[in-house]
């Protein structure tokens, strides 16, 4: 009786240890996976973005009042809009022109040619002087191009049409235990890129004064939006999902896009 109370013992001892080790692993395990995720997310996001960077302003106009980069500065995450001209099969970049006059007020234009633009997309209307606009496409076809807006003002024949993608990465912090980052494409509705992510924080190197080379928060007109020489990103996520503090983990890691056309 006494040697199988022994034996007994000694194997409730060995069963406990054996179930806290393997409760231990699966945590850990579980703590492994959740910090995989935040890394995931980190890199895609920043990738994501320094992919558009390096292609934004491509097959748009490089003058006037259209600046491929937007932004807004907001303490606790920042927000990026990049503009990027696109391109049919062969590698062109879809652009045409007026091929008559266009009243403010009108929302379907004649152009010189359709090919290339449809109803997901946006277009940029551009004026000879400079100034112009930016609307969702409504249809395309026969040498028309309907918008979903009237235009604001006047273009005359020979004035540029341009299908754009427009992305925007934003923060939405809404709910405070699941921080999203979050992609709208073609001013649709926003859709979740990221979770975890808690915090981008956006910087642009100027093209003067260099070196060093002067990094401003957020450029303040078009002309210095026009000396964006690269944009310095820096993300910051954390794990989503944990059971306790023992789970949560912050990774912060930074990355450098510079804007530049790609494409003849």
């Amino acid at each position: 009786m006494i040697e199988l109370l022994v034996t007994v013992g000694l194997a409730g001892i060995m069963l406990a240890s054996a179930t806290h080790y393997l409760a231990n692993h699966v945590h850990e395990m579980r703590r492994h996976s959740l910090r995989l995720e935040a890394e995931q997310a980190l890199r895609s996001s920043l990738d994501a973005i320094t992919r558009d960077l390096r292609l934004a302003g491509a097959c748009l106009p490089t003058d006037g009042q259209f600046v491929a980069l937007g932004g807004v500065n907001v303490p606790g995450g920042d927000a990026i809009t990049i503009r990027t001209g696109l391109v049919r099969t062969n590698m062109s970049c879809i652009v045409t022109s007026l091929a008559g006059a266009v009243a403010a007020g009108a929302d379907t234009l004649a152009v010189g040619s359709s090919n290339g633009f449809t109803s997901d997309m946006l277009g940029y209307v551009r004026h000879p002087n400079g100034s112009g606009e930016i609307k969702p496409i409504a249809a395309a076809g026969g040498n028309l191009v309907t918008f979903a807006a009237a235009m604001s003002q006047d273009y005359p024949v020979g004035s540029g049409v341009y299908a754009i993608d427009e992305r925007t990465y934003t923060l939405d912090k809404s709910d405070p235990s699941r921080p999203l980052l979050t992609l709208v494409v073609n001013r649709g509705a926003p859709e979740a890129f990221a979770v975890g992510a808690d915090d981008l924080q956006v910087h642009y190197i100027l093209d003067r004064n260099c070196p060093t080379c002067d990094e401003v928060d957020l450029p303040v007109d078009t002309a210095e939006w026009r000396l964006v020489n690269s944009v310095l990103l820096t993300a910051q996520v954390r794990t989503v999902g944990g059971t306790g503090p023992h789970d949560d983990a912050t990774l912060v890691a930074s990355s450098m896009g510079k804007p530049r056309n790609l494409l003849p």
